[in-house]
């Protein structure tokens, strides 16, 4: 394949939250055969970045299931389908199964750089003590559950809520809930940062503001910004991170690019865990646990929902500029006409791209299946960002972020007493 079809693919490509970031057409580089593939696997590279044609979503699902972290797909100057991700040895024999060509991408870097104005772990909590403590009157602190480090006693990380909303915990109780969920993936800072800014925006915006008025008397908001705070603080130490930090099921170290240890805790929830996507190998990016809501994070979450059971789920990842919905596991439209009306609303506030999840590729073992198949909520993704952001945009990219995605996080809490609307004004 010639490198300047490569660099037009690499334009239109349409990324998805599951790898590396490409730094614009500029940051391929150079691109190899083949050949030079199981050259460098044979001289003992064990991953390595990667571009292939293929024909089918059934095609990428397979390597999808096969572990391989697939980091978008896109089309060539042909039209042809592309996708680029990252391979192992086992995975690239799985392609070539399948009679599918790849290509070697060694100029990639498998690393990210995290601009000092996103907020880690301590920095995040800070801010949420800071804004309970000042608005106690709307806000409060909730600790949801641990983080797996805290429950081998390796660090002292909580997994933790702010509720937002007028009145005592009784009263909310009898409000309909919005949730709003940050960094599932380790590497996806935009995506914890987003939250911890609705957060402030809530607070800070109260009596001065009539829609945020409105919601706060009226809804039972809880946000969590770190859903996966340990593997946060490896993803901020300049690993392509995705995971927790799990060692207990093997897998390798943790930190040393993708894959090692650790569980995808977004392929670790019930209802499709089992019935496609995510890997059985505890090295893979993708690893799904050994059964589902192994992960104490995974069961923090689970928890809270199944307490609250909030009208809507708002999952922030990133990258790729889309508003998606259920069903991830199967290619059968949801029979709840809400979800996709809703989703394509959504993606009209913030320009993004609307699909239904498995248009990407079928994949299992995610929050929004569960929520909507075991609880009938309804769930939702938002993929922040571009490829030219990747997983480590600078921290000036916020402004834009924050101006897409704003719209539709009021727009959620001020329909969630009655989302049927959406049904009758479209």
């Amino acid at each position: 394949m010639e490198k300047t079809a490569l660099k037009v693919a690499l334009v239109a490509l349409t990324l998805v939250s599951l790898g590396c970031s490409l730094d614009g057409a500029s940051g391929i580089g150079r691109v190899r055969n083949e050949k030079d593939l199981l050259a460098a696997f044979a001289s003992g590279l064990k991953i390595a970045p990667v571009s292939l044609h293929y024909a089918t979503s059934a095609q990428l699902t397979r390597l999808d299931k096969a572990g391989m972290d697939i980091w978008g797909v896109g089309r060539d100057e042909k039209k042809n389908k592309l996708a680029y991700g990252t391979m192992t040895p086992s995975q690239l024999k799985v392609a070539q199964e399948m009679g599918l060509s790849v290509n070697y991408l060694p100029d990639v870097k498998l690393e990210n750089t995290v601009d000092s104005r996103y907020h880690d772990y301590q920095e995040t909590l800070a801010e949420m003590k800071g804004f309970a403590q000042k608005y106690p009157q709307i806000a409060r602190l909730v600790d949801i559950g641990d983080s797996w480090e805290k429950t081998q006693k390796k660090a002292d990380r909580d997994i933790w809520a702010l509720r937002i909303g007028k009145g005592g915990n009784s009263s909310l109780d009898q409000k309909p809930s919005v949730l709003f969920l940050g960094e599932h993936h380790a590497r996806e800072i935009a995506s914890s940062e987003f939250v911890l800014m609705l957060a402030k925006h809530l607070v800070e915006s109260y009596e001065k503001d009539s829609e945020v008025n409105n919601a706060i008397e009226g809804r039972d908001i809880w946000l969590v910004p770190m859903v996966n705070p340990d593997g946060l603080e490896v993803a901020f130490k300049g690993s392509d991170w995705r995971k927790n930090t799990n060692t207990s099921y093997g897998g390798g170290p943790i930190g040393n690019g993708p894959s090692g240890g650790g569980v995808d805790i977004n392929r670790n929830y019930g209802f499709s865990w089992d019935n496609s996507g995510g890997s059985t190998l505890p090295s893979d990016p993708i690893f799904r646990g050994p059964k589902v809501f192994s992960e104490p994070e995974t069961i923090a979450i689970r928890d809270l929902v199944l307490r609250r059971k909030p009208i809507f789920l708002m999952s922030y990842h990133s990258y790729s500029n889309l508003i998606l919905w259920p069903w991830g596991y199967t290619s059968e439209p949801p029979k709840d006409k809400r979800l996709p009306a809703i989703g394509k609303k959504l993606a009209a506030l913030s320009g993004y791209e609307a699909e239904q999840s498995c248009e990407l590729y079928v994949h299992g073992g995610i929050l929004n299946d569960w929520a909507y198949g075991e609880l009938n909520l309804l769930p939702f993704t938002t993929e922040i960002g571009g490829p030219e952001d990747g997983f480590d945009p600078p921290y000036s990219r916020m402004d834009a972020f924050w101006k897409e995605n704003l719209p539709g996080a009021m727009y959620l809490l001020k329909i969630a007493d009655n989302p049927d609307q959406v049904l009758s004004t479209r």
